[in-house]
């Protein structure tokens, strides 16, 4: 092999592991959930806030260690450019390693993440005091708006 060829092998063995530790941070980051309920059927929003209470103390330390996996994960495919990679995107990768931590002791206590609908995020940034507790109280059962004025609420 010559000089010429093993500098083309280095930039483009160095351009691909880039890409890699790219693709591997924004899928990280991809992982942060938008506004949801811990769903349990026939749960009710206090089990809910005590479980999400119970597994809060779990999101520092999956946070932390999203963070330090993805500096040593672009360290592995990008060298020296790895840091650089995820210096940016640290914040994101953090709050899906919380989310993720939180969502895996909630799992282990038979709750999983139920996304909310853009019409349930907006009937509750509308909604206040009692209604919004009994709404929320019927989102973490299972229930729906379809079938929240048909439960007698």
């Amino acid at each position: 092999m010559t000089l010429h060829h093993a500098r083309i092998f280095t930039v483009r063995s160095l351009l691909r592991s880039t890409a890699l530790a790219g693709l591997a941070v924004l899928a990280g980051c991809a992982g942060t959930p938008g506004p949801s309920v811990p769903f349990q059927q026939g749960h009710s929003l206090d089990a809910a806030k005590a479980a999400v209470i119970t597994c809060s103390p779990n999101a520092k330390r999956g946070g932390n260690t999203a963070v330090v996996s993805s500096y040593v994960g672009g360290i592995i495919f990008a060298g020296i450019l790895g840091p650089l990679i995820v210096y940016p995107v640290q914040e994101d990768i953090r709050d899906s390693g919380e989310a993720s931590a939180v969502d895996r002791c909630l799992a282990d206590l038979g709750y999983e993440r139920r996304k909310l609908t853009a019409e349930e995020v907006r009937v509750l940034n509308l909604t206040y005091g009692e209604q919004r507790r009994v709404l929320l109280d019927h989102l973490v059962a299972g229930g729906s708006l379809d079938t929240y004025g048909s439960a007698g609420v």
